[in-house]
């Protein structure tokens, strides 16, 4: 591997969820050249390959992954405001890009303030909070496919909940555009959403965020719940006694204990409910 990638790098560093065995390589690109061409001579080499932005709902194998992960978390320039239209490198931070949105008194990005990720990783899987959704606001994307890099303007379909086709390896995010509205106080309901964030959610603990997509009529959270399920264990992972649709890493978390607690969950939640659960999180493997 070239163009200045780090070997064997801990993916219990990379990821929010500290869990995660060696990558074989790493690459920060200091360009959209280098994404480009690290695609390619993965591609050549049939090497497996991963786009990673802040690591926040990520799941990593014990074992590592013998792969490229091409690492997008330093945003190549600043957000480019005019009026209420903005432009955002995809490896800048959504909570970032929406504090400033607020400081502008714009609404649009306030309820979704509280999400760890990067503005491209929210909008490839359509993250959303308190009824909130990038595909609100999302009107352009700016994606790398096939080695070119070209503006795609957003349309109704391409986004769903927790789903977008801009998603990678159909494609890589490198900017995005919303369009954001004049409000003479976003700041009221930020700090509604995030106090609801503290109030509600287990951030004391290195977790991925919620671990399972909401199904249709229910809440995830309230289905483990009603299970008893709620700070149940398994080794270092523990369904977090604050919010259940929460796993949460008290120490020393492998991939496999989160697994065998996920499958747990959703064996006890298909018996009680007839439900099943699908998870939001994802693992490196799928983006081989």
């Amino acid at each position: 591997m070239t163009l200045g990638a780090e070997e064997n790098i801990a993916l219990s560093r990379l990821t929010s969820f500290g869990i995660g065995g060696p990558a074989a390589f790493v690459l920060r690109p200091r360009g959209y050249e280098d994404v480009a061409e690290a695609l390619r001579i993965a591609e050549e080499a049939d090497m497996p390959c991963f786009l990673l932005g802040k690591g926040s709902n990520i799941l990593a194998d014990d074992s590592g992954f013998d792969g490229l992960i091409i690492r997008l978390d330093t945003p190549l320039h600043p957000p480019v405001w005019d009026g209420e239209r903005v432009v955002a490198c995809a490896a800048g931070s959504l909570c970032a890009l929406a504090r400033e949105s607020v400081e502008r008194q714009l609404s649009g990005l306030e309820r979704l303030c509280g999400i760890p990720g990067s503005v491209g990783g929210a909008c490839a899987m359509n993250a959303g909070a308190y009824g909130s959704e990038i595909a609100d606001v999302l009107k352009r994307v700016r994606v790398l496919k096939d080695g070119v890099l070209q503006w795609v303007t957003v349309q109704k379909d391409d986004l769903g909940y927790r789903r977008s086709v801009y998603a990678f390896p159909a494609s890589v995010i490198v900017e995005a555009e919303f369009l954001l509205e004049r409000s003479p106080d976003p700041l009221t309901e930020m700090q509604r959403c995030m106090n609801l964030r503290r109030e509600k959610q287990p951030l004391e603990y290195p977790s991925a965020g919620s671990v399972f997509k909401r199904p249709e009529g229910y809440f995830a959270g309230a289905l483990i719940e009603g299970c008893g399920l709620k700070g149940f264990t398994v080794g270092g992972a523990q369904v977090s006694p604050k919010h259940a649709g929460f796993i949460v890493n008290v120490g020393g978390a492998t991939c496999g204990d989160v697994l065998k607690l996920i499958e747990i969950i959703k064996e006890r939640v298909l018996e009680r409910y007839g439900v099943s659960l699908e998870c939001e999180i994802k693992r490196f493997s799928d983006g081989r």
